[in-house]
């Protein structure tokens, strides 16, 4: 049966969190073409970590953590060619950081240069780094979480369904997994074979035709995988929703843990169609977010209670 929507027990438990947490944050989309620093006072921040390939990430760790925190991961969108890890938006960061996250929004290599699976490395490399380095971060390695947008999307369930030792493991730090607990998908596109969510797929994935499949998370699904969530706008004329009920049939059938929030008047990349709010709102969508995140946990006492 297709969820359209977080069951309502989880909503009221992510809002009881929420406000137990005090959360506060401007609801809106960061997005530049530019570099730019996401504002954050909850803690502290490392920018430009450098991890793999000469990649950087950004690091917000929430104050006065008690003992070690879980780990959310930000993917980037842009087509794998274009964004930047400052495109973090703050509702899921603030939403995050209060519950007790450590969040990590990383660069990663992107095309016409570097080519897919450059991209998909690379995330699998900030995940490996990351758990190598989980005590000087204050992280705990059995709970690392990853969420992205548009291709971070992609990326984030490419990097769930693969596991954590696969082709795409290469270079450093090899000695450590690169799983994830749960992610979350928002507009990812999830076949490329059936989709032109991509302007000038060539730039990115070359002339290689089986790149296509090798990028597309339906490829990989296989019972057992990670949780995942996924949220779609319902007007997205970029990735369509039949992408995002597409891989949530798929995981169904595979026995997967999904679910699928299906968002009404909005298009690609939280952008409001029409003249109607986005329900649910991004503050709703970062509540459903978080709690997705803490049935995985192992260890929900630590929301809000890690910290002092």
């Amino acid at each position: 049966m297709r969820t359209f929507h977080i069951p309502a027990v989880l909503a009221a438990t992510s809002i009881i969190l929420i406000g137990l947490c005090a959360v506060f944050a401007i609801e809106g989309v960061v997005a530049s073409n530019a570099p730019h620093d996401v504002i954050f006072n909850l803690g502290n921040v490392q920018r430009n970590v450098n991890y793999c390939n000469s990649q950087t990430l950004d690091i917000y760790t929430p104050r006065a953590a008690t003992r070690a925190l879980p780990l959310a991961i930000f993917v980037h969108g842009g087509g794998m060619s274009a964004g930047d890890k400052s495109d973090i938006n703050p509702i899921f960061l603030n939403t995050l950081a209060n519950a007790g996250f450590v969040v990590a929004s990383v660069n990663y290599r992107l095309a016409p240069q570097y080519k897919y699976p450059a991209q998909i490395e690379d995330v699998k490399c900030a995940i490996r780094y990351l758990r190598d380095h989980a005590q000087l971060y204050g992280i705990n390695p059995n709970n690392i979480f990853a969420f992205g947008a548009s291709a971070g999307g992609e990326l984030v369930t490419i990097a769930a369904l693969t596991g954590g030792h696969s082709s795409f493991d290469v270079g450093p730090y090899l000695n450590e997994s690169s799983s994830v607990t749960a992610v979350v998908d928002m507009f990812g596109p999830a076949n490329l074979t059936s989709c032109n969510c991509y302007t000038n797929a060539q730039r990115v994935f070359g002339s290689n035709p089986n790149n296509y499949v090798m990028a597309s998370p339906t490829h990989y699904i296989a019972p057992n995988s990670p949780p995942i969530l996924i949220v779609q706008g319902v007007n997205d004329t970029t990735v369509s929703k039949s992408q995002s009920i597409e891989l949530y049939d798929s995981l169904i059938a595979a026995g997967d843990q999904t679910q699928l929030i299906l968002v009404q008047n909005m298009g690609h990349m939280f952008v409001q169609a029409g003249s109607e709010p986005i329900s649910p709102s991004l503050a709703q969508i970062a509540q459903d977010m978080l709690g997705f995140f803490g049935e995985y946990t192992g260890d929900g006492s630590c929301w809000c209670a890690c910290l002092g």
